[in-house]
C-alpha cells in the first residue's frame, strides 16, 4: 500500500533543494538537481536498488536483476521560479510505488527502473527533455557545445558533475525496455474543472524550440532618421506578433515567445541585435504550424532590410502513447475507483522520446491546480497516493 505520509515528508524534503516558499528554481545540469539525484538515489538504495549514472547525469535505480525491464519515472529539474510538482512528482511517485511493491514482497518476473532524467525543462540550455532524448539517442549533433547565459557549455557542466562531457555515450538499446510508465501532473484545468483526481495521456503535442538571431544595424537614436534604420528589435517586435497571430489562427496550436535579448541594449542606441526564443506546439500539423511561423520570420526580414539566422534547438513530433499500455493503466486508475479520461498533453514529457524509439509508452496524469510553471502550482497528497497506487498497480501488472 501507497504511504500518504512518506510521499509528503519526502515531497516537502525534496523541495527544500532550491526551493523557498513554494517556489523552486533547480536547473538542469546544476548542483542542485545534482543533489536532488542523490537524495533519491539514498531513497531507492535503502530498498534495494542497483544505482547508477550515466553520461548524460540521468539516474537510474534497477529492482529485480537483468533483462528486459519496466522504466518508470520524470524529472527532477525545473524552470526558475517554477513549482514543486512539474516533473518531481512523477520521480516521487515512482519512488513511493516501487517502494510499496517491495514492501508486499511483490515477485517481480520482469525489473523494474526507476528513472529521474535529467534536465528536462531545458531553461538552462535551450535543449529540453535533454536527458531522455540522450538516452534514446535523438540528439542534435554538436548539443554538447551549447552554453548556457555564463558561457558554460552542457560538456562542460556534465565534467563539473563527474561526466566525461559527452552526453551522446548515454544512447542505450530501447528493445532493452518493455515499457515505460510516467506520472506527472497535468499543468492544465481538465481535471479540476471535471472534478477527476487522474487522467491518462492519449497523445503528446509536438514540439519546436528555436533560437532567433535578428542582425540589423547599430545607430544614434536621435541623429538616424526612422526612414534610415535597420532596428533589429523592430523586426523581432513584428515576428513575435507574427507567432501570436498564427498560433490562435490555428486549431490545437499556441506559439510563445519567452526570451528576449537586445544588443547594444542603451536607451539612446538603435538596436543592432536583436535574440529571442521560440516556442511552438501543437496536437495536429505541428510542421504546418513550424513552417508557417519560419516564412514569417523569412518574409518580415526580408521587408526590414535585416538579416536572420534560426537555430534548432528541438524539434519532437506529434506523439501517440501506446493503445495497449493505454488500457493497463486505465485498469489501474479503475481499480483505485477513478474513471480516468483520455487527455491530449500540450506540454511536452520525457515520455515521447521512448515512444518514438518504439517503446511502449503510457503516462498518468494527476490534478493540478493554479497553473504551472509557477510557485502558485499544486497537486494535492491525496491525489498524488491515488496516482501513485494505480502506478504500482499498473507496473505490477507489466512486471508479473
Amino acid at each position: 500500500m501507497i504511504d500518504p505520509g512518506r510521499l509528503e515528508r519526502r515531497s516537502s524534503e525534496l523541495a527544500r533543494i532550491g526551493g523557498t516558499d513554494t517556489s523552486v528554481s533547480r536547473l538542469g545540469l546544476s548542483a542542485d538537481e545534482q543533489r536532488a539525484r542523490d537524495l533519491v538515489r539514498g531513497w531507492l538504495a535503502a530498498k534495494g536498488a542497483q544505482v547508477r549514472r550515466d553520461a548524460a547525469a540521468n539516474l537510474f535505480a534497477r529492482f529485480h536483476g537483468e533483462g528486459q525491464g519496466i522504466l518508470v519515472g520524470s524529472h527532477l529539474d525545473s524552470v526558475p521560479e517554477g513549482g514543486r510538482f512539474d516533473g518531481a512528482l512523477g520521480v516521487l511517485c515512482a519512488v513511493e510505488a516501487i517502494a510499496a511493491l517491495v514492501d508486499a514482497k511483490i515477485k517481480l518476473r520482469r525489473p523494474i527502473e526507476v528513472v529521474a532524467w535529467a534536465d528536462e525543462e531545458g531553461a538552462r540550455f535551450g535543449v529540453g527533455l535533454f536527458g531522455s532524448t540522450a538516452a534514446f539517442g535523438r540528439l542534435a549533433r554538436g548539443v554538447g557545445d551549447r552554453t548556457d547565459r555564463d558561457g558554460i557549455s552542457i560538456a562542460e557542466a556534465l565534467r563539473a558533475l563527474g561526466e566525461q562531457g559527452d552526453p551522446a555515450v548515454a544512447r542505450r538499446d530501447p528493445k532493452e525496455i518493455a515499457a515505460y510508465l510516467e506520472l506527472h501532473i497535468e499543468q492544465g484545468p481538465r481535471l479540476e474543472t471535471a472534478g477527476l483526481p487522474l487522467g491518462i495521456v492519449s497523445d503528446i503535442v509536438g514540439i519546436y524550440h528555436a533560437r532567433v538571431a535578428i542582425r540589423g544595424r547599430a545607430d544614434h537614436a536621435g541623429a538616424t532618421v526612422m526612414t534610415a534604420r535597420a532596428d533589429a528589435l523592430a523586426a523581432a517586435s513584428e515576428i513575435v506578433l507574427a507567432v501570436e497571430r498564427i498560433a490562435r489562427g490555428r486549431p490545437d496550436s499556441v506559439g510563445t515567445v519567452g526570451e528576449i535579448a537586445v544588443r547594444p541594449g542603451a536607451k539612446n542606441v538603435v538596436p543592432g541585435e536583436c535574440v529571442f526564443t521560440l516556442d511552438l506546439r501543437a496536437a495536429r500539423d505541428h510542421d504546418g504550424l513550424v513552417r508557417d511561423v519560419l516564412e514569417a520570420v523569412t518574409g518580415i526580414v526580408s521587408a526590414r532590410g535585416v538579416e536572420a539566422s534560426v537555430d534548432d534547438l528541438a524539434r519532437v513530433p506529434v506523439t501517440p502513447l501506446d493503445p495497449k499500455i493505454r488500457d493497463v493503466l486505465k485498469r489501474a486508475t479503475t481499480s483505485v475507483g477513478v474513471e480516468a479520461p483520455l487527455l491530449v498533453s500540450g506540454a511536452g514529457h520525457d515520455a515521447q522520446n521512448p515512444a518514438l524509439s518504439g517503446v511502449p509508452t503510457g503516462m498518468i496524469f494527476v490534478r493540478s491546480t493554479g497553473g504551472s510553471h509557477t510557485p502558485r502550482e499544486f497537486a494535492s497528497t491525496e491525489d498524488a497516493a491515488l496516482g501513485a497506487q494505480a502506478l504500482a498497480n499498473a507496473l505490477k501488472e507489466l512486471a508479473t
